[in-house]
């Protein structure tokens, strides 16, 4: 019998992943659209622009995206305080985030257009940013299909509006749209929370002591991590130059894509990982299911990014475009298991609260970074020309005492020798896909598909990534019974 457990993994990644599919489509087509009506050193503006926004943003959050959907997955109680209480904190943020963001701006050295198009940004993405209550509740109760429909519409809608100020304007017009994406992810969103019996009051004073109070630990965390893609910025800007930027930039937003499985897995999972966090066998099982999941989609994904990273360049970006976006592709390839699988353990110890060792991590991480960038970088780029390259390397290495620290400091027993010898399992069947494929490039992308399939379903099953029960229960679930979760077995459940 399967797990209640892996039932309700796998539902809320089943409607995650049809989300995230068209999130995706969605999202490429804005890439291309961008990739083709902008330079190389247009694109890398751009992407600053947005990088440094995203600092704002997290800081406006306040960690709330994470600890809402913790709190109300327990069952709070005085669910509708908590979202009143976070719409009136985030607006009151706002002014604090923007005052924020211009000092970090100016104190990097960026000019005046670019701070300019920083504050436009924020301002277009407030709509998005008070959505966010209303997304956690829709995710503590597992309903990740309503929430993947008001996000992809609101996508939807800022492509159309994207198309049209490429054809009218330039940067500010392109930021302006995302804009009107923004304005129907919270009317969606609202609608739809209306729908699930979602209800708000009016903030409670304790309940705003409480959102700052409890909220500032994961703040100080997620400000670390937004603060990453401004110091790789930075440092690329510094020590390469402006095409390098650009074609940084489009591989992280390719990047971004190739790494949503595992995005997806995270939010999937978060809630019921909340729930089950003081319970050390369910937790375990848990971490050991997700991460089940979660090394066969990052086994799929780093061997075909590595195979098709030409291909993907091309498609979305056009022939002789951002050429030099594939070689950095490639490399990230390579650090795809680690990364994800750090990810899975950042969300376990998020769900135990050790936010602020998660902070020090963080620190500790981009400080590596940071130091080995200095001294690499630069020659690496005199020697060959795209010093992203180096950067790519360094920031995967770093990944690597992140996920010791990560094993260490969470309850002993949490992470089991099972998972350990699937993530190493990934990490062989990507290699072992690679490289008899990549001998075979030349035969172009109608042939090299349908062998990749093959090839990797064989290493799959060779490797025990992949065993006979995942297709049973694969099989299950196609004919419609794998959506079924009984929380009240799941005792019964987890121990067949």
């Amino acid at each position: 019998m399967i797990s209640n457990t892996t039932r309700l993994l796998v539902r809320n990644v089943f409607y995650l992943g049809i989300g995230q599919i068209a999130s995706t489509a969605l999202g490429i087509l804005m890439t291309a659209v961008l990739g083709r009506g902008l330079e190389p050193a247009q694109f890398g503006i751009l992407y600053t622009v947005f990088a440094i926004a995203a600092f704002a943003f997290v800081l406006l959050d306040w960690g709330h995206a994470t600890y809402l959907v913790r709190e109300m997955a327990r069952g709070r109680a005085d669910e509708p305080q908590l979202i009143g209480s976070a719409i009136l904190f985030r607006i009151g943020t706002t002014a604090l985030s923007t005052v924020a963001v211009v000092i970090v701006a100016i104190a990097a050295g960026y000019d005046g257009e670019i701070i300019r198009l920083v504050l436009l940004a924020l301002m277009v993405g407030i709509p998005a940013s008070l959505f966010v209550p209303f997304s956690c509740s829709i995710r503590s109760k597992d309903r990740m299909d309503f929430d993947a429909m008001a996000t992809n519409l609101g996508k939807a809608f800022a492509l159309t509006a994207t198309v049209i100020a490429l054809r009218v304007g330039g940067l500010p017009e392109v930021i302006l749209a995302q804009g009107v994406g923004g304005i129907a992810t919270l009317l969606i969103g609202f609608a739809a929370a209306k729908r699930l019996g979602i209800t708000v009051r009016l903030p409670d004073k304790a309940v705003l002591r409480e959102l700052f109070r409890r909220g500032a630990p994961i703040a100080a965390f997620s400000l670390v991590l937004a603060t990453q893609p401004i110091v790789e910025v930075l440092l690329i800007s510094t020590l390469t130059n402006a095409a390098v930027v650009g074609w940084y930039g489009a591989s992280r937003t390719i990047f971004n894509f190739v790494i949503s499985p595992a995005t997806i897995v995270f939010a999937a999972t978060f809630p019921h990982l909340s729930r089950v966090s003081r319970s050390l066998p369910e937790f375990r099982q848990m971490i050991q299911s997700t991460a089940r999941v979660l090394c066969i989609m990052a086994a799929l994904t780093s061997s075909g990014l590595y195979l098709f990273a030409d291909h993907i360049v091309t498609i979305i970006y056009g022939h002789g475009r951002f050429e030099q976006t594939a070689e950095i592709l490639r490399v990230n390839a390579v650090f795809v298991p680690l990364l994800s699988f750090v990810l899975l353990l950042a969300a376990a110890m998020t769900a135990v609260g050790q936010n602020k060792a998660m902070v020090v991590i963080s620190i500790a991480r981009i400080a590596i970074c940071v130091v080995l960038s200095w001294l690499l970088v630069g020659d690496w780029q005199q020697r060959f020309g795209n010093g992203a390259i180096a950067l790519v390397i360094i920031a995967g290495i770093a990944e690597i005492p992140a996920m010791i620290a990560c094993l260490v400091l969470l309850p002993r027993g949490s992470v089991g020798s099972a998972t350990l010898v699937n993530l190493a399992r990934a990490c062989i069947a990507s290699l072992l896909v690679v490289a008899p494929l990549s001998m075979l490039q030349p035969l172009g992308l109608l042939y090299l598909t349908p062998l990749f399939v093959v090839v990797f379903a064989a290493v799959a099953f060779a490797t025990r990534l992949v065993v006979a029960k995942d297709l049973e229960f694969a099989r299950e679930f196609a004919r419609g019974r794998g959506f079924g979760v009984q929380p009240k077995q799941s005792d019964l459940d987890t121990k067949n």
